[in-house]
C-alpha cells in the first residue's frame, strides 16, 4: 500500500528565510540612513532586529546544508565536495551573523549603541 507524501515545503521555507534576510538588509540600510541623517539614537532595537533575523536565516541555511550532505551519495565525489563545501561556507557564514550579534551586545553594554528613540 503507498503512503500519502505530504506536499515539499522546502522551497516555501527557502523563500521565507531569503525574506528574512532581505528584511535584515532593509533594516541595515534603514539604520545606516538615520546615522547619516545624524540621529544619535535608537538605533539599538534596528540593530539587534537586523542581526537577528541574520542569525537566525544562517542557521536555517546550514540545516539546509547539512541536509543536503547527508542526502548526498557518496560514490559521487564531485556532488559531495559541492556539499560539503557548501556546509563550510554555511556554517562561516553563521558564526559571522554570531560575531556581528555579540558586537552590537558588546556595543549595547558599553554605552556606544544607544536603545531609546529621539525624536528627529
Amino acid at each position: 500500500m503507498d503512503q500519502p507524501t505530504s506536499p515539499d515545503r522546502s522551497a516555501d521555507s527557502d523563500f521565507s528565510f531569503l525574506m528574512a534576510v532581505l528584511v535584515a538588509a532593509l533594516l541595515a540600510v534603514h539604520t545606516l540612513y538615520r546615522a547619516e541623517a545624524g540621529q544619535t539614537t535608537g538605533f539599538y532595537p534596528l540593530r539587534c532586529g537586523e542581526t537577528t533575523l541574520t542569525l537566525g536565516s544562517s542557521g536555517f541555511f546550514l540545516t539546509q546544508a547539512l541536509k543536503a550532505l547527508n542526502e548526498t551519495a557518496p560514490a559521487n565525489a564531485a556532488e559531495l565536495c559541492a556539499a560539503q563545501w557548501e556546509v563550510m561556507a554555511a556554517g562561516l557564514i553563521l558564526i559571522a551573523a554570531f560575531l556581528q550579534f555579540e558586537l552590537v551586545q558588546y556595543r549595547r553594554r558599553t554605552g556606544q549603541l544607544p536603545d531609546l528613540f529621539t525624536a528627529s
